[in-house]
């Protein structure tokens, strides 16, 4: 009977060390872990993605995709000891979706998970998210950065080997313009890809040769910074 009581009593002190450890874990004097039963409500429950926006007016706003791509749930995370709720609203979007790329002028590039192709969501007025159908880019795809100016979509077809001709197209996709997001050009049967990053140059190889896909941003950049080592 002791020995029970010894071996209840160790485990019951022991509980209470993991108890204390797990409260300390979750409050200490230089981080503090707040979690979804601390924050206002439209935090709690499932949540498919999140998106984080800067408005123009410094505010940074947090956005959770529920119900299967049908609702954004909006949180003002500007002051993270005060979060606050702005609200939640409804956007017509046929699936749940992933935030793929951001494209600039507060519009980001959204994915379908179902591989139905792309969308725009602007956040211009943060309180009010427009959905725009993307039909022009090429889809399924997967989204690959390009620097600021432009990005890539990579259609999902298997990549090529040795015992299959599979090959990729590439879109190339300008982001840089005021017009929102322009397709380029599309290159198809890419059998291999080589990056220059220093220069932001993509090289693509096909039956029909080379395509380069330049960014002059990036070569400017890098001229500038041969320039300064040269002592020019």
């Amino acid at each position: 009977m002791k020995n029970g009581m010894k071996q209840w009593t160790v485990a019951a002190i022991f509980g209470m060390i993991l108890s204390v450890q797990a409260s300390a874990n979750a409050r200490s004097k230089r981080i503090i872990v707040e979690f979804p039963s601390d924050l206002p409500e439209l935090a709690r429950g499932p949540s498919e993605a999140m998106y984080l926006h800067h408005t123009h007016g410094a505010q940074v706003i947090l956005y959770l995709e529920k119900d299967h791509g049908q609702k954004l749930a909006i949180l003002d995370v500007t002051d993270p000891a005060h979060i606050q709720e702005v609200g939640q609203v409804s956007i017509a979007a046929p699936g749940a979706y992933d935030f793929a790329q951001y494209l600039g002028n507060s519009t980001v590039l959204i994915r379908y998970r179902n591989h139905s192709g792309f969308a725009t969501i602007s956040f211009k007025k943060y309180k009010e998210p427009v959905l725009t159908a993307e039909t022009e880019y090429l889809h399924p795809a997967k989204v690959q950065g390009d620097g600021d100016d432009a990005f890539l979509l990579v259609s999902t077809s298997s990549a090529p080997s040795a015992q299959t001709a599979e090959a990729r197209s590439y879109e190339v996709i300008n982001v840089s313009g005021s017009s929102g997001p322009t397709p380029l050009a599309i290159v198809k049967g890419i059998i291999q890809r080589v990056d220059r990053p220093g220069t932001g140059t993509i090289f693509l190889l096909n039956k029909q040769g080379v395509t380069v896909v330049r960014s002059l941003a990036a070569e400017e950049e890098h001229q500038r910074e041969i320039w300064e080592k040269e002592g020019n």
